[in-house]
């Protein structure tokens, strides 16, 4: 759990995706964690009235003449992405948050919000790249949107004094890898009929350690174990920001063939909006271990999810990373669980949760419920 109060100590902090696209409002931060770049990873985005678009020029090497584009602005993509046909000397690859992947090339050109003034940044880009402005560029300073609203990105102030020693609180945990088990019924989710194969390709080599053990630590816990299926998706281990690394498979072809399902996410601005309408000096944000991996599969569900490393086909037990439903049933479990156990008021986006008031003590209170109700259900909390 962590703390968020006005003061006039400053200090660098990084909250979970629930603060994304906060204004610029005393207290707020924006999240660079992610275990993906870009959650909009095929094509151009699609616009949608609630969510925002700055125009951005570019002006690519060897050229005098900026274009203009219409970018979304995403704190949730750890690069920023623009289509052209220039081709950087750098190839990279980027993975969204759905499970698919793209061959791109990296490039530095000069980048404006005004047309005037103009600062040198790496631009991932490709014919069929979308427009993203990524929370690489973002998190530089203050800017002014179209409707003169100031936005910041990934400041925060923390208030040290008064501050309770959270980890002292029962039933928190120190150790990022410990895993929950939700107390409900195995997970009855969509199955594809038609079986999707694909073979591994090849990965960081920096990365085949690390992925040895998180397959071994996985297995021991019981979210993975040893399987035979006719399908199999590729790994796609990420590079977490803190040197770590996180072991997620490539869904993409699953994806593709995965029976529909009604999604639940809430849109993050409107989130933002109801939010702000609080104007509480106080707020704390409560972070799930592994939420995905406390929530069990049904047996009939799980080959689908296959993967094989060095030889050995592994399947989840548990609900994975890279699935595109996987946000959707964990966000309806936490709510299911929140609404038994009475939570106080909260705001929750998928596995983040945030609590807000005009003190620390009515704060701490209110954490201290949700998190007891949220250890009853069975999630690890840390």
């Amino acid at each position: 759990m962590k703390w968020l109060a006005d003061s006039a100590s400053m200090k660098k902090v990084f909250l979970p995706p629930l603060s994304q696209l906060w204004r610029n409002c005393p207290g707020r931060s924006s999240n660079l964690k992610r275990i993906c770049p870009t959650p909009h990873l095929y094509g151009p985005v699609e616009e949608r009235d609630n969510w925002v678009y700055w125009t951005v020029w570019i002006r690519w090497p060897g050229t005098s003449d900026p274009q203009e584009y219409k970018a979304l602005v995403d704190t949730g993509a750890q690069c920023t992405l623009m289509p052209s046909s220039y081709e950087g000397v750098e190839p990279i690859c980027i993975s969204g948050v759905t499970g698919g992947s793209q061959q791109l090339t990296l490039l530095e050109a000069e980048v404006s919000l005004t047309g005037n003034e103009w600062q040198k940044h790496p631009i991932v880009t490709g014919p069929e790249a979308p427009c993203i402005l990524g929370i690489d560029y973002l998190w530089r300073g203050y800017f002014k949107d179209p409707k003169v609203y100031r936005w910041a990105f990934g400041i925060a102030a923390l208030e040290m004094e008064e501050t309770e020693l959270l980890s002292t609180w029962p039933g928190l945990l120190l150790d990022p890898s410990v895993v929950g088990l939700l107390r409900v019924k195995e997970q009855q989710v969509p199955i594809d009929t038609t079986a999707v194969h694909q073979w591994q390709y090849c990965t960081n080599r920096d990365s085949l350690i690390p992925i040895y053990k998180l397959i071994r630590q996985l297995e021991s816990q019981g979210v993975i174990s040893r399987t035979r299926s006719p399908f199999n998706s590729p790994i796609w281990p990420v590079r977490k920001s803190s040197g770590e690394w996180r072991l997620t498979v490539d869904y993409h072809g699953l994806n593709e063939v995965t029976p529909l399902m009604s999604a639940a996410v809430p849109d993050m601005l409107e989130l933002q909006y109801e939010l702000e309408s609080k104007a509480a000096k106080w707020y704390a944000t409560i972070d799930i271990a592994n939420a995905f991996f406390s929530i069990p599969l049904a047996a009939e569900c799980r080959p689908q999810f296959a993967f094989t490393w060095k030889g050995v086909q592994y399947t989840w037990n548990r609900l994975p990373q890279g699935w595109k439903h996987s946000p959707t049933i964990c966000r309806g479990l936490i709510q299911s669980a929140l609404e038994k156990g009475e939570a106080p008021e909260h705001l929750q986006y998928i596995d983040d949760i945030i609590v807000w008031g005009n003190s620390a003590e009515e704060v701490s209170e209110k954490g201290k419920k949700i998190v007891q109700i949220l250890l009853k259900a069975g999630f690890a909390i840390k």
